[in-house]
């Protein structure tokens, strides 16, 4: 019987890329292209496994679980949670690595003095929707995971704003107040004069090893997945 062909969607470009990327070369799974580096898609030369590398964006990697494009993918678990319900149920995590760190977070401008904690964030809004008759904006790329920290901290009177690009320069140029975003240093966020509130902290995350659960059981998937969380 032939060996199934596992198809392994990894980030493109980005923080995830290099480890990932090095979890393989350390298994002595040598990821190769016809293309050269730029290609977008690889395969691994192995006596033991017949695997098809994809390079996607580090979302696309969780959607290509979903939709049976792939049987393994390494992203982030921001990326997981912030997913459709209907894709996180058929997805399994199956182990955190460590590596691709970084937080998910609420942040006001460094000029907010009077903003420090949720429950100034909540009075606010308030007081924004009172005066200004209008609610407080928060720009973000999360507005799934935000609106879900917002509920938990009894925060209303906000409108969530998607960002589609450079999400810190959001208040600077007047699409929002507020920014939720990933940071793993905060340094961006500070040259943006941008601050964190206290209590603002929405998500921790770092990169999993994910496989679609309609894979889990297959024998050769299971196989590669131990080899490469060791």
């Amino acid at each position: 019987m032939k060996n199934k062909v596992i198809t392994v969607c990894l980030a493109a470009k980005g923080r995830l890329r290099p480890e990932s990327m090095n979890i393989f070369k350390k298994k002595k799974l040598k990821i190769l292209s016809v293309k050269g580096e730029r290609d977008l898609i690889g395969y691994v030369k192995s006596k033991k496994f017949k695997i098809k590398v994809l390079f996607l964006h580090a979302r696309e990697c969780i959607d290509a679980l979903a939709n049976g494009t792939a049987d393994i993918s390494i992203s982030g678990i921001d990326l997981l949670n912030e997913s459709n319900p209907s894709i996180q149920r058929q997805i399994k995590l199956y182990k955190r690595l460590n590596f691709g760190f970084a937080n998910l977070v609420l942040a006001c401008p460094t000029m907010f003095i009077d903003c420090q904690t949720m429950l100034d964030v909540s009075e606010i809004a308030t007081e924004f929707i009172k005066h200004k008759k209008e609610p407080l904006k928060i720009g973000t790329k999360y507005p799934r995971l935000l609106k879900l920290f917002l509920i938990k901290k009894n925060v209303k009177h906000v409108e969530i704003i998607n960002s589609k690009g450079s999400t810190e320069i959001m208040p600077r140029i007047g699409q929002s107040s507020l920014v939720a975003d990933i940071t793993s240093t905060g340094f961006t966020l500070a040259a943006n004069n941008l601050r964190i509130i206290q209590d603002g902290l929405i998500l921790e995350s770092s990169a999993a090893l994910m496989v679609a659960k309609k894979s889990y059981k297959e024998k050769e998937v299971l196989k590669l997945l131990k080899l490469l969380s060791k």
